[in-house]
């Protein structure tokens, strides 16, 4: 019943769409639209006009906007009443001509989008934005995966684009909490780290706010007097001002002797210690919260002595992982893994729009065809065509239906003239692109002329959403040019390069000999794909991993044992070994991007005391990973099976803890 339900808020929001489209040029009055239209027409009027006012908020999200000019003060049927309409001029994408190679851009681009809703909305705008078939780009040797990264990121990134003030609980660098109300002026990534620039509604003053320190949800606030954002605002001018002399911190900390070897190649000293068997180890970082990830996951073979920022957020992180690891469990019971769920009601109608634009773009379209352009089944396109052939107004007075058998092969879709057009980019989907394009434009290869002019294109098409401005994403492998620009030349010119690389399994370094054939983004992090010699097989290492690097002279020629173990980059990050154990962990549910990329085999809800949880079954390279793994999320990771693993991994984080004389029964200081 609830997903019949679904459907027909679909048809019912789009069918609004295209009653509209039609509408005389004064447009229509809600008693016209409550007739027309099969959804509104047997409800009554406290829920009609809750639907009405919620299917204008839907329309809203794929860009479209209802205006209301004024009428009579009463609203009788046909008569009188506020008009309301769509103005077709500002509906469409004007048309663009896009050559074959910035087709192929525009597509790299929609698919550098890992996260699902981002995703999403880059496969519909590229179905819009081009007719072309489907391209192979999966060989590209620069491949990316944007990803949110941030649980914040998302909802932020809707609230700057729409200039909606929002409130969070955000942590100073003294750990102490304060809910903060901002009006959103844009974001954009430094050094890896994601930053807010907004206009602090309390202190009337604009401020910059790192996203590791926000420690909550993102809510709506009501604001009045909120101030617009700056004309010409540019994240990226605000970010610029973080030189990264100025951004930095050194951090003391004591190092176990041998271990901790990433931190030991960063080192600005490296001294003797009091603490028998320890070094007094000093590097510089950028921000705590993200640091103190990689340190407490070191548990007792490290201990933080400065500065208190740093400790504190490593304390923190090891006493809310074991407070999370040895409390209550909650019950859950474990299903194999599916797809992803039913589409939102939004994102199916912006597909079942997408189709059309598709099929009108070629007159008429396989079966096949639509299906492998969509990424979806033929009972997904049946049903998708079976809503489509329902839209629009049942008074023939005031317009008339999409027409389309279908079961036909191939699909002919007949349309008012009004939807002949591509509808206009939504906010989110005009964002993806423009994003995604940008991040192309930034590398060199054989795609980069290409997304420079299709971005140029798309801008001008755009131009009337300016605050796409406020969102500046900077490549991560800009943080070390010097050795990004060594891996895409030897990408480039097939030529072998010599690493050091270091292992956080074993916590050493070793010498490799690699052969890259593929250059990748993901979110803050950038990998090289290459053939590594010593364990001959396709690995992928972590370009802030990689301690050292020699170009040699040495070429090879890509062959089989490239492809060999080949696989789509862009959605799993972590490949398990066949020797790899399976444990089932507990991730907050703001981490679902994370236990996806663990590909878990079976998945299960379930609801801890202070959030939701979401439990996953995978596969790890032993218990080291595992205790790392919970200790580096500070709480919102921890095991739950086998039972004798989680008992292990409370004990490790006891022993982290003593280091800082921390009483793990009370959680105080001894």
């Amino acid at each position: 019943m609830a997903a019949q339900t679904k459907v027909d808020q679909t048809e019912r929001f789009v069918s609004l769409l295209v009653t509209l489209l039609q509408a005389p040029r004064r447009g229509l009055t809600k008693a016209q639209l409550r007739h027309a239209i099969d959804g509104y027409r047997d409800l009554d009027d406290k829920n009609f006009e809750s639907k009405f006012e919620r299917d204008k908020a839907h329309l809203r999200e794929l860009g479209i906007e209802i205006t209301a000019d004024a009428g009579a003060a009463n609203d009788s049927f046909y008569e009188s009443g506020a008009l309301y309409r769509v103005d077709p001029g500002q509906t469409q994408i004007p048309e663009i001509a896009f050559t074959s190679q910035e087709t192929m851009a525009l597509t790299l681009a929609a698919r550098l989008w890992a996260d699902p809703g981002f995703g999403g909305a880059a496969g519909r705008a590229l179905a819009r934005l081009t007719s072309a078939d489907a391209l192979a780009v999966d060989a590209s040797p620069f491949a990316a995966r944007l990803t949110v990264g941030e649980s914040v990121l998302t909802p932020l990134t809707h609230a700057a684009l729409r200039g909606e003030p929002v409130a969070f609980a955000y942590r100073k660098v003294t750990g102490e909490e304060s809910v903060r109300r901002v009006a959103p002026w844009g974001l954009g990534s430094r050094f890896g780290l994601w930053y807010l620039i907004a206009f602090d509604l309390e202190r009337r003053q604009e401020r910059m706010f790192r996203l590791s320190r926000i420690v909550s949800a993102i809510d709506a606030t009501d604001a009045v007097g909120t101030p617009p954002r700056p004309a010409g605002f540019s994240a990226r001018d605000y970010l610029a001002r973080l030189s990264p002399r100025e951004a930095t911190t050194t951090a003391r900390v004591r190092l176990a002797a041998g271990r901790g070897q990433d931190l030991r190649a960063a080192a600005v000293r490296i001294g003797s210690s009091p603490r028998e068997g320890f070094d007094e180890v000093e590097f510089d970082y950028h921000d705590a919260e993200a640091t103190s990830e990689r340190l407490a996951s070191l548990g007792a073979d490290v201990e933080v002595t400065g500065p208190a920022e740093l400790r504190d957020a490593v304390v923190r992180r090891l006493t809310g992982a074991l407070a999370a690891q040895t409390g209550a469990v909650p019950e859950y019971s474990l299903k194999k893994t599916v797809g992803a769920g039913r589409s939102s009601g939004v994102a199916m109608a912006a597909r079942a729009l997408s189709i059309v634009a598709f099929v009108q773009h070629r007159g008429t379209a396989g079966r096949a065809e639509i299906r492998e352009h969509f990424g979806i089944s033929e009972h997904t396109l049946t049903t998708d065509l079976q809503r489509i052939s329902l839209l629009g107004p049942d008074d023939i007075s005031l317009g008339t239906r999409i027409d389309l058998d279908f079961e036909a092969d191939p699909v002919q879709i007949s349309t008012p003239p009004e939807l002949e057009a591509p509808l206009v980019l939504s906010l989110t989907e005009a964002f993806v692109m423009v994003i995604g394009l940008r991040m192309l434009s930034q590398v060199p290869g054989t795609s980069t002329e290409a997304a420079v002019s299709a971005l140029a294109k798309l801008e001008e098409a755009t131009e009337h959403l300016p605050v796409l401005d406020a969102i500046a994403l900077q490549s991560r492998a800009d943080d070390d040019p010097e050795l990004s620009g060594a891996i895409k030349r030897a990408v480039a010119e097939h030529r072998a390069l010599a690493i050091d690389y270091y292992s956080p399994t074993r916590d050493e370094v070793t010498a490799r000999t690699v052969e890259p054939v593929r250059f990748l983004e993901s979110g803050p992090t950038a990998y090289v794909q290459a053939y590594c010699r010593e364990r001959r097989g396709m690995r992928l290492f972590r370009l802030d991993r990689i301690v050292g690097h020699a170009q040699s002279e040495e070429t090879f020629t890509p062959g089989e044992r490239h492809a060999a173990e080949a696989r789509d980059l862009s959605r799993n990050l972590y490949a398990p070994q066949d020797d790899d154990g399976a444990v089932v962990l507990a991730f907050a549910s703001r981490l679902d991007g994370l236990l996806r990329d663990y590909s878990p085999s079976r998945v299960a809800a379930g609801r801890g005391a202070e959030k939701d949880l979401r439990m996953g079954e995978v596969r790890v390279a032993g218990s080291t990973h595992v205790h790392r793994l919970v200790a580096a999320h500070g709480g919102d990771v921890f095991v739950t099976e086998p039972q004798e693993l989680a008992r292990e991994t409370g004990a490790w984080l006891r022993r982290a803890l003593k280091a800082y004389s921390i009483d793990t029964e009370s959680g105080n200081a001894t």
